[in-house]
C-alpha cells in the first residue's frame, strides 16, 4: 500500500509574526480614534438627555397647564442651593404650584435626572444657577416671574473636535443645541 503525503497546510513562524505585527500597528492606529468617538458620543447623549429634560418639563406644563420646574438637583435633596449648584449631579422636573423653584410636599416629581457620566463636566451661566419654571403658555421664568434665558454647558475635558455642546435656553421656553470647539478646555459659558 502506498501512501501519498499532501503538503501540509498552515503558517510559518515567520508569518505569523509578521501578521501579529501588522494587526497591532492596525489596533495602535484605532484606538485613539475609537476612545474619541467614545467620548463624542457620551458628550452627545448627556446634552440630548438634558435638552429633553427641558423639552419635557415645557410640554409638561403647557399640557397640564400648571407651573413646572427644572433645576440642578436629585429627588432626596431637592434643588441644590446655589452655592453647590451642579448640573453634574443630575437634576429634577416637578409640578411647582407656588412657582418658588423649591420642591415642597405635595408637589410631584416628573422626573429626576441622573448624574452625568465621569468625564463630563455640566455647567449654567448665572441665569442657569437658579430654577427654571415653565409656565402654563411655554415661557421660561425665574422665581419671582421674570424672565429667564440662560446657556448650560455640556463638556468633556478632551482634545476633541467640538469638546462641548451649549444648551441656550430663549424666553420663550425653547432650548437650542450648538457645538462649541474650546481645545479641549472646559470653562464656563
Amino acid at each position: 500500500m502506498e501512501r501519498f503525503f499532501v503538503g501540509v497546510v498552515g503558517f510559518t513562524t515567520i508569518e505569523l509574526m509578521v501578521t501579529l505585527t501588522i494587526l497591532v500597528v492596525l489596533i495602535g492606529i484605532a484606538v485613539p480614534s475609537f476612545s474619541a468617538m467614545t467620548a463624542q458620543n457620551r458628550l452627545a447623549t448627556a446634552a440630548n438627555d438634558l435638552n429633553a429634560a427641558f423639552s419635557l418639563a415645557r410640554q409638561t406644563a403647557i399640557v397640564r397647564n400648571a407651573p413646572v420646574a427644572l433645576c440642578a438637583g436629585d429627588a432626596t435633596a431637592g434643588c441644590h442651593a446655589p452655592a453647590a449648584w451642579s448640573w453634574s449631579r443630575g437634576w429634577l422636573v416637578f409640578i411647582d404650584r407656588d412657582r418658588d423653584g423649591a420642591r415642597d410636599a405635595g408637589e410631584p416629581v416628573v422626573q429626576i435626572g441622573s448624574s452625568s457620566p465621569v468625564g463630563l463636566v455640566i455647567q449654567g451661566n448665572a441665569p442657569m444657577r437658579k430654577p427654571v419654571i415653565f409656565s402654563p403658555m411655554g415661557f421660561a421664568t425665574q422665581p419671582g416671574g421674570a424672565f429667564s434665558a440662560g446657556t448650560v454647558r455640556v463638556c468633556t475635558p478632551t482634545r476633541i473636535e467640538h469638546n462641548a455642546r451649549d444648551l441656550i435656553l430663549s424666553k420663550s421656553g425653547r432650548v437650542r443645541v450648538e457645538p462649541v470647539d474650546l481645545a479641549g478646555a472646559c470653562s464656563p459659558p
